[in-house]
């Protein structure tokens, strides 16, 4: 039973804007990393093999909470969850800053991603539970926007601050540490769980079961599986170049630690506006194949004129990064596409896979293109060139061409709608309460 309140509340508001700003700062912190990847490299002396399994290490511990992540906001609620998570990000982030090899540095990242694979999920339980549903389509396109700024300050403007400030990497996770602590106190202050209280009563009919229930209801859906890996599929260019690899391939065609960020910075907010955009424009055509397929084949194309034409202008890499991060903004449909393909009562579960294998994928890719980038060079010290990039990151226009296969042959039209529609009850709760 969900009892929905027809007014936004202040209070909502606040903390809406708490659990963004948590998203933010975990999204922040999962692609931090390849910004300061040679001085992470230099100070830990490692390999670039070795520094594929550090920044893989985060992805390993968010895949796996994906799914428990939903069943324990259920039991524990929202607020004893950020602030959780919240405390868990502050502290691997100082455990990172101190850590004096290989070993502590992964485990300080795994730590990181289970702090921050509560991040998006919490925030669609505080906006669900905070917002009208007429309103929750506005309000996850901001979130999802909002969340987008932590990549992008993460990029060009990060280094900045390191170049104007002298300041070392080390110190710099010292403070978003510090900040996260900051940030567990007015969580603490202001974070409410919702009660269940309104005019409006939404009963459901359904018979509850057990959660392995759900899964394998799910596991004989092909549908699920075939947006679900579509969806890792089309997600690995923002991995491999906006987490991972993207700043040091630009540096190494001559190009300043700050232009390469810059370039960066420009991939996630052409990222943000498509993600504002791409859902509206699905739902006024009716139709979400058509986004997908697009997103899978103009994104292979981009990454090839990347890798084909290097040493081109820095103008050439500004515009084509935004624009590839605009086009692999499409995969947000691939949500909307599961949750129409499944019934109500797996929804949660079907998108919960489907984040799933956008962080399987996520964990796996760099470490696979780090190897194959380390095969490249046999000079020491590491001094990384654009050709040795070349054969990682084919890695990227091969699996978006197997996404658009998919996309093609595999994937099937919901035209918008739910394809296994819910029963819904309306009860007039002070109606029933006044004759009860």
């Amino acid at each position: 039973m969900i009892i929905e309140d027809k007014k936004v509340s202040l209070l909502g508001i606040f903390i809406w804007l708490l659990a963004s700003f948590f998203f933010l700062y975990e999204f922040f912190l999962r692609t931090l990393i390849g910004s300061v990847a040679d001085q992470i490299m230099d100070d830990l002396t490692l390999s670039v093999s070795a520094f594929s399994w550090i920044t893989s290490a985060y992805y390993f511990s968010y895949a796996a909470m994906q799914v428990p992540v939903g069943m324990l906001l259920d039991k524990i609620g929202v607020r004893k969850i950020l602030i959780f998570a919240t405390s868990i990000c502050a502290i691997s982030s100082i455990c990172l800053a101190h850590s004096s090899g290989v070993i502590s540095a992964f485990l300080s990242r795994l730590l990181m991603g289970f702090g921050s694979s509560f991040g998006f999920v919490s925030l669609l339980v505080v906006a669900s539970s905070w917002f009208p549903r007429r309103y929750i389509g506005i309000i996850s396109g901001f979130s999802q926007f909002i969340g987008t700024l932590g990549p992008i300050l993460a990029g060009g403007p990060i280094i900045k601050l390191l170049m104007d400030s002298d300041l070392s990497w080390q110190r710099l996770m010292d403070l978003i540490g510090f900040v996260g602590f900051a940030m567990v106190m007015i969580m603490f202050i202001l974070i409410r769980n919702k009660k269940r209280n309104g005019k409006s009563v939404t009963i459901y009919l359904r018979e509850e079961r057990p959660f392995q229930d759900y899964l394998k209801t799910l596991s004989k859906n092909p549908q699920v599986w075939f947006i679900a890996i579509y969806s890792g599929l089309i997600y690995i260019p923002l991995t491999l170049l906006g987490g991972a690899w993207g700043i040091p391939y630009i540096k190494s065609m001559g190009f300043s630690t700050q232009e390469a960020a810059n370039v960066i910075s420009l991939m996630w907010i052409g990222y943000a506006i498509g993600a504002l955009f791409v859902g509206s424009i699905s739902d006024r055509i009716s139709r979400r194949r058509p986004i997908l397929i697009f997103s899978a084949l103009v994104s292979m194309m981009l990454v090839l004129a990347m890798i084909l034409a290097s040493q081109q202008s820095l103008l050439y890499y500004s515009v084509l990064f935004a624009l590839l991060g605009c086009v692999i903004a499409g995969q947000t449909v691939a949500f909307s596409t599961i949750a129409e393909h499944v019934d109500f009562a797996t929804k949660a579960t079907a998108m919960g896979i489907n984040n799933m294998s956008v962080t399987l994928l996520s964990s796996v890719s760099p470490i696979i293109a780090g190897y194959l980038i380390n095969f490249s060079y046999q000079r020491q010290p590491i001094t990384l060139i654009p050709s040795d990039f070349v054969n990682g990151f084919m890695l990227m226009p091969v699996l978006s061409a197997i996404g658009a296969i998919i996309a093609i042959f595999f994937i099937k039209e919901t035209f918008c709608k739910f394809q296994k529609d819910p029963v819904f009850l309306k009860v007039d709760y002070n109606a029933n309460t006044a004759n009860g």
